[in-house]
């Protein structure tokens, strides 16, 4: 998984951006332009150990705010540090790896003892990443950059996507079809390794639930309502037959919820792999088992950013070193559908 390349010259600042389907390639630089080598991730706080909570800064280095998923882990981080009373500065990159790189710098030099991190791009922060992590304890959240950092703290993506297709195929054996065509809502280029995994085990499960299915047309709708609801408008226009649209998140999938509400489209069905947003949710108790925004899987950004920053404050505070964590940590993972929605669907969540 590890994205390599040669050394450049120091006197020149380099930055290589290659995006192709699936693979953004970013080299991380100093100002000088000096490419940093691998090398141990920090076995300590940046600044030491802080005996007292009030004194820990916590960097947080979000990929982007555009999904509600990603500002509901902002609020749920800013509760805590009030909470907790420890300082937080957060950060929103817009998914561009540069600008994430710019803002951890400027984290650490406003004095950060451990820093939180949704990494923009998988393969291509690499280089970038590893020396991050040399000089502070990084925790991954949501995304993480493999062979890097102390710890990663996400969703198990396969399995969530797993339990909601699992629930849909259910759904449409139970109506008497045994076979569907569907249309797929997909991320970014850079998203390479949540959403494809999402994207797999959604598949998986419909198998196991024993569906079939073929694919008509897959596009990116960014993780965005509104441009999911575009791409869905396009796919459906194409495959007017299409019995089910899937968003690799709920917000694309309310998109394409908006456009099934067409009279032309009343036969197709809508559902999401992961993330269990509230209007999802909402739309699932409304629409008991005969509804038609079918399944989603439980994704939840609080318990996240409550599970990274309860690692982080251990660690500023020396109740744990970063080596005593595992490579990874999972929340949760279930899908949910209209058996089970009463358990997971709380109108006043913050997601």
């Amino acid at each position: 998984m590890r994205a390599r390349t040669d050394k450049a010259p120091r006197t020149r600042l380099v930055r290589v951006a290659a995006a192709t389907a699936g693979t953004a390639l970013l080299l991380a630089v100093s100002a000088c332009g000096q490419i940093y080598p691998s090398s141990q991730p920090a076995q300590g706080p940046a600044g030491g150990v802080q005996t007292d909570v009030k004194q820990v800064t916590v960097g947080f280095a979000q990929q982007q705010l555009q999904a509600p998923y990603f500002a509901a882990m902002q609020v749920r981080a800013e509760e805590i540090a009030k909470e907790k009373g420890f300082k937080l500065l957060f950060q929103s990159a817009n998914k561009d790896p540069a600008i994430q790189y710019n803002q951890m710098q400027a984290m650490m030099a406003q004095g950060a003892n451990v820093m939180i991190v949704n990494a923009t791009s998988v393969k291509g922060q690499y280089q970038m990443m590893t020396q991050i992590a040399s000089k502070i304890p990084v925790i991954y959240i949501d995304t993480g950059v493999p062979d890097t950092g102390m710890t990663s703290v996400s969703s198990d993506n396969l399995t969530i996507g797993r339990e909601s297709g699992k629930i849909t195929a259910k759904r449409f054996l139970d109506a008497g079809k045994s076979s569907i065509k569907m249309v797929i809502l997909t991320g970014p280029a850079t998203d390479e390794f949540v959403g494809p995994n999402r994207r797999q085990g959604f598949l998986d499960g419909l198998k196991e639930g024993g569906l079939q299915f073929t694919i008509a047309s897959e596009q990116s709708g960014d993780y965005q309502q509104d441009k999911g609801q575009v791409a869905a408008e396009n796919m459906l226009a194409a495959n007017p037959d299409t019995d089910l649209v899937l968003g690799l998140n709920d917000s694309m999938a309310l998109g394409a919820y908006n456009v099934i509400q067409k009279p032309q489209y009343k036969n197709v069905y809508v559902a999401a792999s992961a993330d269990g947003q509230k209007e999802a949710l909402a739309l699932i108790k409304q629409g008991g088992c005969d509804g038609r925004y079918i399944s989603t899987g439980l994704n939840s950004p609080s318990l996240a950013a409550e599970q990274a920053l309860g690692y982080a404050v251990d660690v500023a505070t020396g109740v744990k070193k970063p080596s005593d964590y595992p490579p990874e940590s999972f929340t949760k993972a279930v899908g949910i559908g209209c058996d089970n929605i009463d358990e997971y669907y709380d109108p006043n969540s913050v997601f």
